[in-house]
């Protein structure tokens, strides 16, 4: 299995910690770094070559808008959006049409992250 790389920067920061305790110990997934400020994230995902960028979504569940660029820049990068309380998410990768999670289990979040292409 080849390994997927996974930058972590979504809020709050309890979600973000659980989530790279989890991720440290699945099969395949690495997380290769976790940033609080956006505006880096272009430079870690250059550096790491990461798959994944994890985000958080804003209220109304929809992605931050400053990170199409990042997608533009990184076309093998795909993000995915999660509620602050890790009940959805959403996948946008610059390959495939949006797709929304609702009732993310532990599974599922793995598995997409497993898939490479949400």
């Amino acid at each position: 299995m080849e390994l997927c790389r996974v930058v972590l920067a979504n809020q709050p920061r309890l979600l973000r910690g659980l989530l790279s305790r989890v991720l440290a110990k699945a099969p395949g997934l690495e997380v290769v770094s976790e940033q609080l400020d956006p505006s880096d994230l272009p430079s870690t995902v250059e550096q790491s070559k990461a798959d994944w960028v994890i985000v958080s979504l804003w209220r109304d569940g929809e992605m931050p808008h400053s990170l199409e660029k990042l997608l533009e820049e990184h076309p093998s990068t795909c993000l995915l959006g999660m509620a602050a309380d890790g009940s959805r998410a959403r996948v946008r990768c610059p390959t495939a049409a949006d797709t929304n999670l609702d009732g993310l289990s532990l599974a599922d979040l793995l598995a997409t992250l497993r898939s490479k292409d949400g």
